[in-house]
């Protein structure tokens, strides 16, 4: 008997133990019944779930090719979706060669390197044709849910959340990453750091706003092409 009671209780503790496996379903546990619930998730992985009429452009030297195509954009996995004339979901390549207008955003490919691996990605310009251009990278990450500790706790709820990313574009140079504040910013920009640092004070530029960004970008084109 103490053997069988010992068993049980081993076998609760692995039980008590196991970890959430990733799928949608959640596990909550007892002794010896796991019981499998649902939770809703926040937010999505999409700039917006809503297939919008959207343009791709295929810029060729001998032609120029353009489609209009219901589309979305796929935060989570980089993927420009779009609908085809046989009604399947497929995705935009990614080339160079290729830009997507969607919902009034353009849509550019360029690659970017991650720990020396080059990659190609969809990055939205938010100053376009200006000397240095600030990019946008859409991305969404995907938060599991955790078990409450205590029963008396609501279990965390698995959500999608915004983590885009930006990259500075200088002429005719590679995609740069850079974070929206000042360190990050006067770094990459390099030179004129004390005109830049007034220029900041000056006008209480907070530069976590892109918008901030992009005017102290214009004042470093205008003092570059003063020098």
């Amino acid at each position: 008997m103490k053997r069988q009671l010992t068993l049980l209780l081993m076998l609760a503790g692995v039980l008590a133990s196991a970890q959430y496996n990733g799928n949608k379903e959640m596990r909550h546990h007892g002794m010896l019944l796991i019981q499998e619930i649902d939770l809703p998730v926040k937010g999505s992985p999409y700039v917006d779930e809503i297939y919008k009429k959207g343009t791709i452009t295929v810029h060729n030297p001998q032609d120029t090719l353009v489609q209009e195509r219901l589309m979305r954009f796929n935060a989570f996995t980089g993927d420009m979706e779009y609908i085809a004339p046989n009604g399947k979901a497929q995705n935009v390549l990614r080339r160079e060669n290729i830009e997507v207008v969607l919902d009034n955003l353009t849509y550019e490919v360029h690659p970017y390197r991650v720990n020396d691996v080059i990659y190609r990605g969809f990055f939205v310009p938010m100053n376009p044709g200006e000397s240095v251009v600030l990019y946008k990278k859409p991305l969404k990450f995907y938060r599991k849910p955790a078990l409450p500790e205590h029963g008396y706790e609501e279990a965390r709820k698995p959500e999608y959340f915004d983590a885009s990313e930006y990259y500075l574009k200088i002429s005719d140079a590679g995609m740069v990453p850079v974070k929206l504040n000042q360190k990050s910013l006067l770094k990459v920009l390099g030179g004129n750091q004390q005109a830049l640092k007034a220029y900041i004070t000056k006008h209480r530029l907070n530069l976590k706003e892109p918008e901030d960004a992009i005017h102290l970008l214009s004042y470093y084109d205008n003092l570059a092409s003063i020098d």
